[in-house]
């Protein structure tokens, strides 16, 4: 590589991190206007906060939705392999 190009990857580099710290947002965990953690199942500790846990019927995918997730796999392999 002849010196135009390391300085233009240099200065790639320094644009692109200038933008990730211009872009930075504070995460919370917890919004204040209601929102809240599950308060049992944080203070479990171990393989014991798994086995309480109940899941929701009505969170969990339909049949179509799991029939569309097995077949993206299978197009997924079709075009890694074939394409």
């Amino acid at each position: 590589m002849d010196r135009n190009t390391v300085l233009a990857l240099c200065a790639l580099c320094v644009a692109v991190a200038f933008c990730l710290i211009l872009l930075d947002e504070t995460a919370y965990a917890a919004r204040e206007d209601g929102l809240t953690g599950d308060k049992a199942l944080a203070t479990k500790k171990g393989l014991d906060a798994l086995e309480t846990k109940e899941f929701d019927k009505n969170k969990l995918p339909g049949k179509l939705e799991i029939g569309i997730a097995v077949g993206s796999l299978f197009a997924m392999i079709a075009v890694v392999k074939w394409l």
